[in-house]
C-alpha cells in the first residue's frame, strides 16, 4: 500500500490525502533498537502542483515504544510531523516513482519522517541511566575509584 497521488488530477487544484499505512509498509525494513512503531502512521497531507514539482503538506503521526537511551526502560511515546512540507520533483534524478499518472509519495515523506525520529529517546530527561553495582572484581579498586583520573586507578592496580 502505497501513498500516490493522480498528477493529471492536480491539474484542477489541490488534491487531500487523508488516512493511514500499515507500519511495515511504511517503515520498508527500517529497524532501530530503541525505537519500535507499534501502530499504523497516519497521514493529512495536501498535495498541490507547482509546476514541474508537487508541494506536499500536512501532517504525519503514529504511536512509539521506545527504549530510554541511558536505562533501557520501555516507553511508550508518539512521532508527530506536524508541519511537514516538501517539494517533490517530478522530472530528473529526484523525480517520484510513476505509475501512469499516479506518483508515488511515500519515499519522500517516510524520509521526512523518519528525521522526526528521536535518535537517543530518553524515558525522563532527569534519567541517570543504569545503577552502578559493584562486582568482586571492581572491588580491588577499593576507594580508588573516586580518584581524579579513571587511568590513575588503573596504574596503581598490581596484576
Amino acid at each position: 500500500m502505497l501513498l500516490k497521488v493522480n498528477v493529471r488530477l492536480l491539474d484542477d487544484g489541490p488534491e487531500h490525502l487523508e488516512g493511514e499505512m500499515p507500519a511495515e509498509a511504511f517503515l520498508d525494513g527500517f529497524q532501530d533498537d530503541l525505537v519500535r512503531v507499534t501502530s499504523p502512521v497516519h497521514y493529512d497531507l495536501t498535495v498541490d502542483r507547482q509546476g514541474t514539482e508537487l508541494l506536499v503538506q500536512g501532517k504525519v503521526w503514529a504511536d512509539l515504544e521506545c527504549g530510554c537511551a541511558r536505562c533501557l526502560k520501555l516507553f511508550p511515546a508518539k512521532l508527530a510531523v506536524d508541519d511537514l512540507a516538501l517539494l517533490v520533483p517530478l522530472e530528473g534524478e529526484e523525480a517520484a516513482e510513476r505509475d501512469g499518472d499516479f506518483a508515488d509519495l511515500t519515499p519522500p515523506v517516510r524520509t521526512d519522517t523518519f528525521l522526526a525520529l528521536p535518535t537517543k529517546p530518553l524515558c525522563t530527561p532527569e534519567c541517570r541511566g543504569l545503577p552502578q553495582k559493584a562486582t568482586a572484581r571492581d572491588s580491588r579498586l577499593g576507594d580508588q575509584a573516586s580518584a581524579d583520573s579513571p587511568w590513575e586507578a588503573l596504574d596503581r592496580l598490581k596484576l
